[in-house]
């Protein structure tokens, strides 16, 4: 006996999946995943704060009393801790509230305004995306320096 479903719910099957816009299921079911993951890291958001100020201040510290090259030798890991504090702070507080998706009894404009709501936090997981891959480039450029320069 196969394991196989008959082929009439085969037919069924596929003509769901080809009625279906799968760009939009996946970009709809991206932004869910990205609230998952920000009301999962919520609780980090103040240690964030606190490891970006940190950073932040000994950045200053290092810009106002340095003298020498050596006196710099924090400024680079201080402002790699930076970039990733803002990135992360922003992804929690930008995706812990996205909208549901629009049910069946909403009338029309109200589903259009829920699905364009959702369209701009498409439009912004987009945009983070690409920030994030532009901060880890920066991370791995500026770290691969600062072990270059001041590497044991």
């Amino acid at each position: 006996m196969s394991a196989l479903p008959p082929k009439e719910n085969l037919r069924l099957i596929w003509t769901k999946i080809a009625a279906c816009d799968p760009k939009q299921q996946s970009a709809i079911s991206m932004i869910d995943k990205l609230q998952r993951i920000a009301q999962t890291i919520q609780f980090l958001r103040l240690p964030v704060i606190a490891v970006g100020l940190f950073c932040l201040a000994t950045m200053a510290v290092i810009i106002l009393n340095s003298y020498s090259h050596d006196g710099n030798r924090f400024l680079v890991p201080s402002f790699v801790g930076v970039l990733w504090a803002m990135s992360t702070y922003a992804f929690i507080v930008t995706f812990r509230s996205v909208p549901e998706k629009a049910g069946e009894t909403l009338r029309f404009f109200s589903k259009l305004r829920r699905n364009l709501y959702r369209g701009w936090y498409w439009f912004i997981s987009v945009i983070f995306l690409g920030t994030t891959a532009t901060v880890m480039y920066l991370t791995n450029s500026l770290v691969s320096m600062w072990l270059r320069d001041y590497g044991d």
